[in-house]
């Protein structure tokens, strides 16, 4: 019976593997295949991680009791700082759209 469950767990796990080598390739087959048309969705992708790497650049190396505490090294306090930042510049730009959204909308 054993033998059975590790014979379905490893088709299981080559079934995933499989289905997430397609979910990642296709997209990029397709998106190779024609630039033109996802010139705005890797605009897009572009400028999502322009403004990870900004904000990665800008985010503090802190340290103190908490951190060493929770074992947390000064690299990864800068990535998770450059996540917050991050994070917050993304909720300005959205309350931004939202609002220029409905002023237009009043405007016209």
């Amino acid at each position: 019976m054993d033998s059975l469950i590790n014979i379905g767990i490893i088709i299981t796990y080559i079934l995933l593997a499989v289905t997430v080598a397609g979910a990642v390739i296709f997209p990029i087959v397709h998106t190779l295949g024609d630039l033109k048309k996802a010139k705005g969705g890797l605009i897009g992708v572009a400028l999502f991680l322009v403004v990870f790497l900004i904000s990665y650049a800008v985010s503090p190396v802190e340290t103190g009791p908490f951190y060493e505490k929770f074992e947390i090294s000064p690299n990864l306090s800068k990535v998770i700082g450059g996540g917050l930042v991050a994070t917050y510049i993304f909720t300005v730009a959205v309350v931004a759209s939202i609002v220029y959204s409905q002023v237009s909308k009043w405007i016209k």
